[in-house]
């Protein structure tokens, strides 16, 4: 490209990104995906180095975007808000990684931490003295629009700070978002909204012209696809929007969360690594990622970019990347800035690149929970995001019946994410005509067990919890800190004890002496004496943590606690029938999709309860349990103090932040006397707790179904009373004991 058409093209990138720009951040209505946006930026930085003689001090490439309206006062920030540079492949982080430590003079590895990357709108949060005095939208980087009189929306952004070592001035940078759920009920609510007004528009035409037609009642699918387009587009748009509203009624029902990370101004107190930012904001009360990695060098961060990349799903919220930051601050100012962004922090993007080419074969991999996963190899694609790409998912077997995928195909892969390729469907007019439709196996390639479907999806599993392929991943769970704690064992330590010590299961763990650990070169002294006390300690945990690191499929950590809690004991479990067991609130539900393949007595069995069932009808598992007996493991349950008190089999439901206590100490003290804690208000809660805010959607549920609203000093107190009986049960427990039995009292019958 010449000179000269460098420079049309950079000046129509430059026109054309900042129309984009203004609808997306002021008028909150993009016309263009967030990758075709970042592929328009991307093109323009590298004109723009390619033909340095074009810079422009205004260019959208080196300014940050300005989303400041006519509506609310622009305030400056104390610290400039920047947004951050991207990277986009393996090769651009690396670039990253090598230009920081040159920047630094560094010779050796830097360590980054690696948080998700919120799809959200930028804010800052300004504390004086522990109080909340302003709150600012990101604006130009400069100065922002100050909506602190609609910080009441965010539910979960304090008044007051909290904890200790509280600074005296604190500018704290975040994103404001709104959850799924709440997105689609907001949307769901417009969408029968409109739909009413355009019935009623339609009723009233009809009226004036004298006509009863009946289709009056109703909307064509053209009107319909209409109002689609009126409706918010994603969670992001409609959060940005939402921070401007002016209508004080309309803001109290929607609710919108900030997750904060990163300091623009501090005083009175110091943070001297990222790594410990998202404990010190929830010391002080302030919501903060909950989850967070620690890596050294390029290499190591894009092994927890890809982690994060298989869990992003399952967080409430959306995420379109992950940023990665330089976790020494005090090298923060050597490092410096350029005019739009810090030079030691970065965002990887999430983006798709597609690409045609022939499926030689279909693979099968067997997961940690059993799932068969059916896997594509490909003739290779030399670049795909960067990368060569030999195989891809093919998700599992009603995804190739539905898109009829065979071997021989032309296939369309896409690397979603630049991690994880994937089959997206056939060119059928490349087919061979001499391909067959592909046969799902039926035995288990790695055991020759008989696959079972079974779960929520129906997917083909092996039962056979000694199937190789899951070992590793069993383990890994097994041994977490959500279910048995076994601290020192990692994903690496757990492949050397597979691969070099020959253990195949979890009761395996318990075979391992001191000498066995230091045969391997991953262990020392006070490494390997580390481990057997983590592992003796596990023999002690709770019997629910047992039951959740068994890895059963469907059971998580609340219904491993109901089973513990309606069983008493592993053994029990284990006698229990599948009536015994689906008579448990949650465990009764049916799978919605029946296959001529299922067996006739799992056809419209409870999905957890039959999972359950078919678990301790393993042999290979039943083997593994008595293993873990002999091993001295816990299999019976705490036994409660069977108090009749007011949160005994009853479900409670926490909105906003307490000052009391975190959630997750509120969850445990219900727990504990008897109650449980629901995520969303229904028919069956039967208690809203509430921080004082009563125009949250939560709130209003409540209100509608009369839900009793709990203050934070009424919670306390049924705390408080729920205590105070403990002791007194307690106290009276001890007295009987002493006293002695004697022919003339009668005996005492034990509740246990």
């Amino acid at each position: 490209m010449n000179e000269i058409d460098a420079q049309k093209e950079i000046l129509r990138l430059r026109a054309e990104i900042a129309k984009h720009e203004e609808l997306y951040r002021v008028h909150n209505a993009p016309e263009i995906s967030d990758e075709e946006f970042d592929s328009l930026m991307h093109t323009l930085r590298t004109l723009e180095k390619q033909f340095p003689q074009f810079y422009d001090a205004t260019s959208p490439s080196v300014r940050v975007g300005n989303d400041l309206s006519e509506s609310f006062v622009a305030v400056n920030h104390l610290a400039p808000m920047l947004s951050l540079d991207n990277v986009f492949n393996v090769a651009e982080l690396e670039e990253f990684d090598s230009r920081l430590k040159k920047v630094l003079g560094v010779q050796g590895e830097l360590t980054y931490c690696v948080e998700p990357k919120i799809d959200g709108a930028g804010v800052s949060a300004v504390y004086e003295n522990g109080k909340l005095v302003r709150l600012l939208t990101r604006g130009n980087g400069e100065k922002g629009d100050d909506i602190t009189r609609n910080a009441f929306a965010i539910k979960n952004l304090p008044r007051k700070l909290t904890g200790d070592n509280i600074p005296t001035l604190l500018e704290i940078r975040g994103e404001a978002y709104m959850e799924r759920d709440e997105f689609e009920r907001i949307k769901n609510q417009q969408r029968q909204e409109l739909i009413e007004k355009a019935i009623a528009k339609k009723q009233k035409e009809a009226e004036k012209l004298l006509n009863n037609a009946s289709n009056c009642d109703t909307l064509s699918d053209e009107e319909l696809a209409i109002i689609e387009k009126k409706l918010p587009a994603n969670p992001r748009n409609l959060t940005a929007g939402t921070m401007k509203l002016l209508d004080a009624q309309t803001l109290r029902n929607r609710e919108l969360k900030v997750i904060l990370y990163s300091i623009g101004t501090i005083e009175g107190a110091e943070i001297k690594h990222q790594l410990d930012l998202p404990k010190t904001l929830k010391n002080w009360g302030l919501p903060s990622v909950n989850w967070y990695a620690t890596a050294t060098g390029a290499s190591q961060v894009f092994e927890k970019i890809s982690e994060l990349e298989e869990i992003r799903a399952d967080f409430p919220f959306n995420t379109d990347g992950a940023v990665i930051k330089l976790d020494d601050c005090t090298l923060h100012e050597i490092a410096g800035m350029t005019s739009h962004a810090p030079r030691w922090a970065t965002a990887w993007k999430y983006r798709a690149e597609r690409a045609q080419t022939r499926l030689n074969a279909i693979t099968i991999q067997v997961g940690r929970t059993g799932a068969i996963t059916p896997v594509a190899e490909l003739e290779p694609i030399e670049n795909l995001s960067g990368t060569e790409v030999r195989r891809a998912t093919l998700h599992n077997e009603s995804y190739i019946a539905e898109k009829d995928i065979r071997i021989g195909d032309t296939v369309i892969v896409e690397k979603a994410g630049e991690i994880i390729p994937a089959v997206l469907g056939v060119v059928l007019e490349n087919r061979p005509p001499e391909s067959i439709p592909y046969a799902f196996p039926t035995i288990c390639p790695e055991c020759n067990s008989p696959l079972k479907k079974y779960g929520e999806k129906m997917l083909s599993r092996c039962p056979n919890m000694s199937c190789p392929p899951q070992v590793r991943g069993r383990i890994e769970h097994f041994a977490s800190r959500g279910c048995m704690d076994i601290r020192g064992l990692g994903e690496k330590i757990v492949s050397e004890l597979v691969d070099k010590l020959g253990v195949k299961d979890p009761a395996d763990l318990y075979t391992l002496t001191r000498e066995k650990l230091l045969s391997l070169e991953k262990f020392k002294d006070k490494s390997a004496d580390n481990l057997i006390e983590s592992l003796e300690k596990s023999k002690s945990q709770e019997l629910w943590r047992l039951i959740f690191g068994l890895g059963i499929l469907e059971i998580g950590e609340q219904f491993a606690k109901d089973l513990a809690s309606k069983f008493g004991s592993l053994d029990a479990i284990i006698k229990a029938d599948i009536e015994d067991i689906k008579s448990l609130e949650g465990f009764g539900s049916k799978s919605t999709k029946k296959r001529k393949s299922d067996s006739v007595e799992n056809l419209n069995q409870p999905v957890r309860a039959l999972s359950v069932r078919v678990f301790f009808d393993d042999q290979h598992n039943l083997e593994l349990i008595e293993r873990l007996r002999s091993a001295g493991l816990n299999f019976t349950a705490e036994q409660t103090n069977n108090l009749n008190t007011q949160f005994s089999g009853k479900i409670f439901v926490i909105t906003g932040t307490l000052k009391s206590m975190g959630r997750d100490k509120a969850k445990a003290i219900i727990e504990k006397f008897g109650g449980k804690v629901a995520s969303s208000v229904t028919t069956k809660t039967n208690y809203l707790i509430s921080d004082g805010e009563m125009n949250g959607s939560k709130a209003q549920t409540a209100q509608k179904l009369g839900t009793p609203i709990l203050s934070e000093d009424d919670f306390l107190q049924m705390i408080n009373q729920a205590e105070q009986d403990e002791d007194r049960d307690s106290a009276k427990g001890i007295n009987q004991a002493e006293t002695p039995q004697t022919s003339e009292q009668p005996q005492q019958l034990s509740l246990f």
